[in-house]
């Protein structure tokens, strides 16, 4: 055999024997970027690493005990018109939250109670963004605005604040006593909050500026639409809170469970 049939054959043996890489890594991402690949993916790492697992409009996983990952997510993509209601505890109880876009890393998105949801997410629905739990006709809607997204754990007394006007998108809650000195550091509120509920004897006061500094306002019942609530400089309060105080029936700020937790 010639020498240059011996090199031709190396090389051809050489490049078929490559491995392919990043064939796997393309699942739940640019793979599933195309139309009609509408789904989940959670991810054990941040910055969507480690085990990855994915689900469709309509799954739902009542306990992630026991499973391969658990609890045990750091990061979420999701894609197309879906969202994902998640809860830290299974059975769909519990703190609860919606995500609806990508979140690189869920130490900077904070449950209640001083908590962040990474490693925290007990139970999860997958939903259609067009209201249906997946594929086939869209059910009636239930009672009460069209659009609203599943209504978050109320509490007893306290508040619940909105990504939108009308209590709809992305929520959270807090109980009398707990106060937020920075609500973009720490809950990625800053500055995106558009409508407010109040529960019981709850109140709240909020700043448009962080550490309870800046104009103020106390809340005491529901606003449906900040942006028609003005400011004594006649701004809007749509989007402009940047710290809240959740008073108890008692009246006065709160000094109870949440007092030292930005601290």
């Amino acid at each position: 055999m010639k020498w240059s049939s011996i090199v031709s054959l190396g090389l051809f043996l050489g490049i078929s024997s490559i491995p392919a890489v990043g064939t796997a890594a393309q699942f739940g991402r640019q793979g599933d970027r195309r139309e009609g690949s509408e789904r989940v993916c959670f991810y054990k790492d941040a910055n969507y690493g480690g085990t990855e697992q994915c689900y469709r409009a309509g799954d739902e996983v009542t306990s992630l005990s026991g499973r391969g990952a658990g609890g045990v997510f750091s990061s979420i993509r999701v894609y197309g018109r879906v969202h994902v209601t998640v809860f830290d505890e299974d059975g769909f109880r519990g703190r609860s939250t919606d995500f609806t876009s990508d979140v690189p890393n869920l130490q900077l998105r904070a449950a209640s109670g001083g908590h962040t949801w990474n490693d925290r997410i007990q139970s999860f629905r997958v939903v259609a963004d067009d209201g249906r739990p997946g594929l086939g006709p869209a059910p009636a809607p239930a009672p009460g605005p069209v659009g609203r997204l599943p209504e978050p754990r109320q509490p007893r007394n306290g508040v619940c604040v909105y990504e939108r006007a009308q209590f709809q998108g992305r929520s959270e809650c807090w109980e009398s006593g707990e106060e937020v000195r920075d609500l973009a550091r720490l809950h990625d509120w800053g500055d995106r909050i558009s409508s407010i509920r109040v529960f019981g004897n709850g109140r709240a006061l909020i700043y448009n500026n962080r550490d309870f500094r800046g104009e103020s306002m106390s809340v005491e019942r529901d606003i449906p639409d900040l942006s028609r609530v003005r400011m004594r400089g006649n701004q809007a309060w749509n989007n402009q809170i940047s710290s809240l105080q959740i008073e108890g029936a008692g009246g006065g700020p709160g000094r109870g469970r949440g007092r030292d937790r930005d601290r």
